[in-house]
């Protein structure tokens, strides 16, 4: 079931972000978290059903990983300092991890969550890398408004 609900999460993240990541000229950054996670997974539910113990051992330190890899793709792609934080915030958390003990399910998911909420609360350091031609003209007004606010936060 979780796999499933995982999938789903996957094409969701990939149909609602397609249209921004072809404008910017960043499908390559979509496909390869879409790749990152589906990896994941096949090698999450593999260990669970072939029982795997040494990958099973390892879910907490992989899925770190994974998530660090994509953190630090998305950082370089979108010229982005604080993806590339993430990312080595995501690399610390693993070797944060044997010292967590029998919590580092706990400590995983609260290295993740915490760094999802910050991602959806902080203005992201982003460098455009694209002029565009593909919005309607309203929409590079939109954009033009939306740069001026961000300048006078500031």
């Amino acid at each position: 079931m979780w796999s499933v609900l995982t999938l789903f999460g996957a094409v969701g993240m990939v149909s609602l972000t397609w249209f921004w990541a072809t404008v910017e000229q960043l499908r390559w950054v979509v496909c390869s978290w879409a790749i990152l996670i589906l990896a994941g997974l096949i090698l999450t539910d593999l260990s669970i059903f072939l029982g795997w113990g040494e990958v099973l051992i390892r879910l907490c330190p992989l899925w770190l990983g994974l998530s660090a890899i994509g953190y630090l793709y998305t950082g370089v792609g979108m010229r982005s300092r604080t993806f590339v934080l993430m990312g080595f915030i995501h690399l610390l958390g693993i070797l944060v991890l044997p010292y967590c003990g029998v919590m580092q399910f706990l400590s995983t998911g609260l290295i993740m969550t915490v760094s999802l909420l910050l991602l959806a609360e902080l203005q992201w350091d982003m460098q455009s890398s694209s002029d565009y031609n593909q919005l309607t003209p309203q929409q590079k007004q939109f954009n033009q408004v939306q740069s001026q606010r961000r300048q006078m936060s500031s």
